[in-house]
């Protein structure tokens, strides 16, 4: 059902997702330090699930429930007049990566794989465009920062926040 057009209706943090899948994203978020907003805007014909609010500039967040609908999502992004960086989330977080990520490069802006990687700057958690930038979104450093990190452990953890209960 949570790949279909019609997801299972959540509520975390009196928050009402529209499916467990985002409401497990904010979840993780939360366990990640991650400041984020749910649809806070109206872009040019499309409201973007998540702006995640970091130092260096706010990032436009996505998820959807399969690989199939990230080239849908990346169209109405590129349409909405959305002008920063932009990731798009298909269902579970697999290794270190989060899904697609539009990123500046020296040619432009362009998609590449999105990763989470360890700050060793600042001491958090941030991602990166593995085909463009490496640099910090939380601290903004650019230079020999990266350390390995396993969302593994966060992502079950979100999962557990957001499991339906009996009341």
């Amino acid at each position: 059902m949570e790949g279909s057009k019609f997801g299972i209706p959540t509520t975390y943090k009196g928050v009402r997702f529209r499916s467990r899948t985002e409401a497990r994203y904010a979840a993780f978020f939360d366990e990640i330090e991650w400041p984020w907003q749910y649809e806070p805007v109206d872009l040019s014909g499309y409201c973007p699930d998540f702006i995640l609010g970091f130092e260096g500039g706010n990032v436009l967040f996505e998820v959807k429930g399969s690989v199939e609908d990230e080239a849908v999502a990346k169209s109405k992004i590129e349409a909405s007049g959305w002008a920063g960086e932009a990731v798009v989330a298909s269902g579970d977080i697999v290794g270190s990566r989060i899904g697609t990520m539009l990123s500046g490069s020296p040619i432009g802006f362009e998609w590449g794989d999105a990763d989470l990687f360890f700050c060793i700057s600042c001491g958090r958690v941030s991602l990166h465009s593995s085909d463009a930038s490496w640099h910090c979104r939380r601290c903004g450093e650019s230079d020999g920062h990266v350390g390995v990190y396993n969302p593994l452990p966060a992502w079950v953890a979100a999962g557990n926040r957001v499991q339906w209960r009996a009341a």
